[in-house]
Protein backbone atom coordinates (compact mmCIF):
# COMPACT_ATOMS: atom_id res chain seq x y z
CA UNK A 1 0.00 0.00 0.00
CA UNK A 2 2.76 2.26 0.23
CA UNK A 3 2.63 3.66 -3.55
CA UNK A 4 -0.92 4.70 -2.27
CA UNK A 5 -0.57 6.31 1.02
CA UNK A 6 0.88 10.15 1.04
CA UNK A 7 2.23 12.20 3.84
CA UNK A 8 1.32 15.99 3.49
CA UNK A 9 2.77 18.28 6.43
CA UNK A 10 1.67 21.84 6.29
CA UNK A 11 3.39 24.01 8.65
CA UNK A 12 0.12 25.03 10.70
CA UNK A 13 -3.01 23.51 11.53
CA UNK A 14 -4.11 26.98 9.54
CA UNK A 15 -2.18 26.03 6.39
CA UNK A 16 -3.33 22.67 7.12
CA UNK A 17 -7.24 23.26 7.03
CA UNK A 18 -6.52 25.55 3.70
CA UNK A 19 -4.93 22.18 2.18
CA UNK A 20 -7.16 20.27 2.82
CA UNK A 21 -9.92 22.56 1.36
CA UNK A 22 -8.43 22.96 -1.76
CA UNK A 23 -8.08 19.13 -1.98
CA UNK A 24 -11.04 18.38 -1.34
CA UNK A 25 -12.71 21.03 -3.57
CA UNK A 26 -10.44 19.78 -6.49
CA UNK A 27 -11.47 16.18 -5.86
CA UNK A 28 -15.16 16.90 -5.74
CA UNK A 29 -14.99 18.59 -9.14
CA UNK A 30 -12.65 15.53 -10.73
CA UNK A 31 -15.47 12.89 -9.02
CA UNK A 32 -18.46 15.37 -10.44
CA UNK A 33 -16.92 14.91 -14.13
CA UNK A 34 -17.64 11.63 -14.22
CA UNK A 35 -20.42 10.87 -11.92
CA UNK A 36 -23.49 12.91 -10.37
CA UNK A 37 -23.10 12.76 -6.98
CA UNK A 38 -20.02 13.38 -4.50
CA UNK A 39 -20.26 10.64 -1.00
CA UNK A 40 -18.36 11.68 1.55
CA UNK A 41 -18.07 10.43 5.32
CA UNK A 42 -17.05 13.57 7.71
CA UNK A 43 -15.07 13.05 10.72
CA UNK A 44 -15.72 14.60 14.30
CA UNK A 45 -12.77 16.88 15.93
CA UNK A 46 -11.42 19.84 16.70
CA UNK A 47 -9.05 19.60 13.19
CA UNK A 48 -11.97 18.13 10.95
CA UNK A 49 -13.86 21.45 12.21
CA UNK A 50 -10.96 23.45 11.47
CA UNK A 51 -11.72 22.40 7.72
CA UNK A 52 -15.29 22.61 7.54
CA UNK A 53 -14.99 26.41 8.80
CA UNK A 54 -12.41 27.00 6.31
CA UNK A 55 -15.07 25.19 3.43
CA UNK A 56 -17.90 27.17 4.70
CA UNK A 57 -16.41 30.19 3.85
CA UNK A 58 -15.12 31.72 0.52
CA UNK A 59 -14.31 30.56 -2.44
CA UNK A 60 -15.40 27.22 -1.34
CA UNK A 61 -19.07 28.26 -0.51
CA UNK A 62 -20.00 29.37 -3.66
CA UNK A 63 -17.69 27.39 -6.07
CA UNK A 64 -18.54 23.74 -4.78
CA UNK A 65 -21.60 22.44 -6.10
CA UNK A 66 -22.91 21.12 -2.53
CA UNK A 67 -26.23 20.35 -4.23
CA UNK A 68 -24.47 17.65 -5.30
CA UNK A 69 -22.92 16.18 -2.47
CA UNK A 70 -24.08 13.66 -0.31
CA UNK A 71 -23.48 13.73 3.35
CA UNK A 72 -22.57 11.14 5.52
CA UNK A 73 -20.68 10.36 9.10
CA UNK A 74 -18.18 8.15 10.12
CA UNK A 75 -19.32 7.62 13.56
CA UNK A 76 -20.99 9.40 16.81
CA UNK A 77 -21.88 9.51 20.54
CA UNK A 78 -24.62 8.03 21.61
CA UNK A 79 -26.09 11.69 21.97
CA UNK A 80 -29.10 13.42 20.96
CA UNK A 81 -28.09 16.01 18.07
CA UNK A 82 -28.30 18.85 19.81
CA UNK A 83 -26.28 17.76 22.43
CA UNK A 84 -22.53 19.59 23.11
CA UNK A 85 -20.63 16.17 22.46
CA UNK A 86 -22.75 15.22 19.02
CA UNK A 87 -20.65 15.17 15.62
CA UNK A 88 -23.55 15.91 13.81
CA UNK A 89 -24.02 19.33 16.12
CA UNK A 90 -20.32 20.74 15.08
CA UNK A 91 -20.59 20.33 11.70
CA UNK A 92 -23.84 21.65 11.18
CA UNK A 93 -22.51 24.60 13.62
CA UNK A 94 -19.41 24.86 11.40
CA UNK A 95 -20.60 23.83 8.14
CA UNK A 96 -23.86 22.76 7.21
CA UNK A 97 -26.04 25.57 8.12
CA UNK A 98 -23.45 28.10 5.55
CA UNK A 99 -23.55 25.27 2.40
CA UNK A 100 -26.72 25.12 0.34
CA UNK A 101 -26.61 21.24 0.81
CA UNK A 102 -30.66 19.87 0.12
CA UNK A 103 -31.81 18.97 2.84
CA UNK A 104 -32.68 15.56 1.60
CA UNK A 105 -28.50 14.73 0.85
CA UNK A 106 -28.11 14.84 4.48
CA UNK A 107 -27.55 11.35 6.63
CA UNK A 108 -27.03 11.44 10.55
CA UNK A 109 -26.36 8.72 12.60
CA UNK A 110 -29.71 9.01 15.39
CA UNK A 111 -27.02 8.89 18.56
CA UNK A 112 -30.54 9.22 20.81
CA UNK A 113 -31.76 5.72 19.63
CA UNK A 114 -30.51 2.87 21.26
CA UNK A 115 -27.00 1.91 19.55
CA UNK A 116 -27.85 -1.65 17.79
CA UNK A 117 -30.83 0.19 16.51
CA UNK A 118 -29.41 3.23 15.18
CA UNK A 119 -26.30 1.05 13.32
CA UNK A 120 -29.20 -0.94 11.83
CA UNK A 121 -31.16 2.37 10.52
CA UNK A 122 -28.07 3.78 9.27
CA UNK A 123 -26.93 0.69 7.49
CA UNK A 124 -30.33 0.21 5.88
CA UNK A 125 -29.67 4.20 4.41
CA UNK A 126 -26.29 3.21 3.29
CA UNK A 127 -27.64 0.36 1.51
CA UNK A 128 -30.57 2.01 -0.30
CA UNK A 129 -27.59 4.74 -1.17
CA UNK A 130 -25.09 2.94 -2.57
CA UNK A 131 -26.80 -0.31 -3.51
CA UNK A 132 -28.38 -3.21 -1.13
CA UNK A 133 -26.45 -6.38 -3.07
CA UNK A 134 -22.97 -4.32 -2.42
CA UNK A 135 -20.53 -6.31 -0.41
CA UNK A 136 -19.42 -2.55 0.86
CA UNK A 137 -20.48 0.57 0.09
CA UNK A 138 -17.92 2.74 -1.72
CA UNK A 139 -17.47 6.53 -0.37
CA UNK A 140 -15.76 8.92 -2.73
CA UNK A 141 -13.73 10.10 0.20
CA UNK A 142 -14.29 9.54 3.71
CA UNK A 143 -12.28 11.56 6.82
CA UNK A 144 -10.60 10.56 9.40
CA UNK A 145 -8.87 11.56 12.74
CA UNK A 146 -6.58 9.94 15.27
CA UNK A 147 -7.46 9.47 18.52
CA UNK A 148 -4.61 9.45 21.47
CA UNK A 149 -4.87 5.33 21.87
CA UNK A 150 -4.95 5.20 17.87
CA UNK A 151 -8.51 4.82 17.22
CA UNK A 152 -10.10 6.35 14.25
CA UNK A 153 -13.81 6.82 13.82
CA UNK A 154 -14.99 5.09 16.83
CA UNK A 155 -12.81 2.03 16.13
CA UNK A 156 -11.26 1.14 19.73
CA UNK A 157 -8.10 -0.78 20.38
CA UNK A 158 -9.64 -4.05 22.05
CA UNK A 159 -13.21 -2.99 20.57
CA UNK A 160 -15.44 -6.23 19.11
CA UNK A 161 -15.92 -3.78 16.18
CA UNK A 162 -12.47 -4.92 14.49
CA UNK A 163 -13.30 -7.73 13.99
CA UNK A 164 -16.65 -7.48 12.31
CA UNK A 165 -16.59 -8.41 8.58
CA UNK A 166 -19.87 -8.67 7.68
CA UNK A 167 -21.84 -5.33 9.11
CA UNK A 168 -21.45 -1.60 7.66
CA UNK A 169 -22.86 0.04 10.39
CA UNK A 170 -22.35 -1.24 14.16
CA UNK A 171 -22.95 -0.15 17.67
CA UNK A 172 -19.37 -0.37 19.18
CA UNK A 173 -19.24 -0.96 23.23
CA UNK A 174 -16.19 0.89 24.34
CA UNK A 175 -15.15 -0.60 27.72
CA UNK A 176 -12.59 1.75 28.67
CA UNK A 177 -14.26 4.77 28.32
CA UNK A 178 -17.86 2.85 29.52
CA UNK A 179 -19.35 4.00 26.53
CA UNK A 180 -20.88 2.99 23.56
CA UNK A 181 -20.58 4.46 20.05
CA UNK A 182 -21.82 4.18 16.22
CA UNK A 183 -19.28 4.00 13.75
CA UNK A 184 -18.62 2.40 10.14
CA UNK A 185 -16.50 -0.79 10.38
CA UNK A 186 -12.99 -1.28 9.26
CA UNK A 187 -14.37 -2.75 5.87
CA UNK A 188 -16.25 0.17 4.90
CA UNK A 189 -13.31 2.41 5.49
CA UNK A 190 -11.29 0.06 3.37
CA UNK A 191 -13.34 0.25 0.89
CA UNK A 192 -13.61 3.95 -0.12
CA UNK A 193 -11.56 5.80 -3.16
CA UNK A 194 -10.08 8.01 -0.31
CA UNK A 195 -9.37 8.48 2.78
CA UNK A 196 -7.70 11.39 4.30
CA UNK A 197 -6.48 11.34 7.97
CA UNK A 198 -6.24 14.83 9.34
CA UNK A 199 -4.29 15.13 12.28
CA UNK A 200 -2.52 17.94 14.05
CA UNK A 201 -0.31 18.83 17.25
CA UNK A 202 2.64 17.38 18.86
CA UNK A 203 0.61 14.96 20.99
CA UNK A 204 0.08 13.15 18.26
CA UNK A 205 3.85 12.32 17.48
CA UNK A 206 4.08 8.97 19.02
CA UNK A 207 0.59 7.42 18.18
CA UNK A 208 1.12 8.86 14.60
CA UNK A 209 4.46 6.90 14.25
CA UNK A 210 2.50 3.96 15.30
CA UNK A 211 -0.39 4.30 12.70
CA UNK A 212 2.38 4.47 10.28
CA UNK A 213 3.88 1.48 11.02
CA UNK A 214 2.89 -2.45 10.49
CA UNK A 215 -0.87 -3.08 11.08
CA UNK A 216 -1.68 -3.73 14.77
CA UNK A 217 -4.81 -3.79 15.93
CA UNK A 218 -3.68 -1.93 19.45
CA UNK A 219 -3.48 0.95 16.81
CA UNK A 220 -6.99 0.55 14.83
CA UNK A 221 -6.00 3.95 12.28
CA UNK A 222 -3.21 1.48 11.26
CA UNK A 223 -5.38 -0.75 10.01
CA UNK A 224 -6.80 1.82 7.33
CA UNK A 225 -5.11 0.21 3.86
CA UNK A 226 -7.86 1.09 1.23
CA UNK A 227 -8.21 -2.09 -0.66
CA UNK A 228 -8.15 0.13 -4.20
CA UNK A 229 -8.30 3.66 -3.13
CA UNK A 230 -5.62 6.14 -2.07
CA UNK A 231 -4.74 7.01 1.49
CA UNK A 232 -3.79 10.35 2.50
CA UNK A 233 -2.42 11.83 6.13
CA UNK A 234 -2.36 15.20 6.55
CA UNK A 235 -0.67 16.29 9.12
CA UNK A 236 1.16 19.49 10.37
CA UNK A 237 4.94 20.07 11.10
CA UNK A 238 4.27 19.34 14.86
CA UNK A 239 2.98 16.10 14.38
CA UNK A 240 6.29 15.02 12.35
CA UNK A 241 8.84 17.65 14.22
CA UNK A 242 11.03 14.32 14.97
CA UNK A 243 11.36 13.50 11.14
CA UNK A 244 9.36 12.73 8.60
CA UNK A 245 7.35 9.19 9.37
CA UNK A 246 6.09 6.54 7.08
CA UNK A 247 7.03 4.61 4.19
CA UNK A 248 4.77 6.56 1.45
CA UNK A 249 5.25 9.37 0.03
CA UNK A 250 5.67 12.88 1.76
CA UNK A 251 4.82 16.49 0.33
CA UNK A 252 5.81 19.63 2.51
CA UNK A 253 3.46 22.64 2.05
Amino acid sequence: MADKMTVIVSETPEALADRVAADFAALVKETLSSRDRFTVALSGGVTPKGLYTRLASEPYRSSIPWNKLWIFWGDERCVPKDHPDSNYRMTEEALLRYVPVASDHVFRMHGEDPPPQAAREYEKILRRVFGVDEPWPAFDLILLGLGPNGHTASLFPGTPALADGERWVVGNVVRAQQTVRITLTLPVLNHARQAWFLVTGAKKVEIFAKAQASPDPECPASLVKPDSGELRWYVDQAVVQSGDRGQGSVIRK
